[in-house]
């Protein structure tokens, strides 16, 4: 649905299945350096959208490893 919807481009099916698999599993979070296609606001937007469509509830964070915060103690 991401490639056919044009939210993710044919030849980044890798992509794709990063987020279907994610969402599938329930994951809080994708870490991606992806600024372009992955840990990007409005293709969260967009991928949470179809998600829900699809009746995948669980929001899907799409976040870059420089938004996490560490708590070493």
């Amino acid at each position: 649905m991401y490639i056919s919807q044009g939210i993710i481009p044919m030849e980044k099916r890798e992509d794709a299945l990063h987020l279907a698999i994610s969402t599938i599993l329930e994951c809080d979070v994708l870490l991606s350096w992806n600024f372009k296609h992955l840990a990007n606001i409005n293709k969260q937007v967009l991928i949470n959208s179809i998600n829900e469509k699809e009746g995948y509830l669980k929001r899907l964070n799409l976040l870059s490893p420089l938004e996490v915060v560490y708590d070493e103690e």
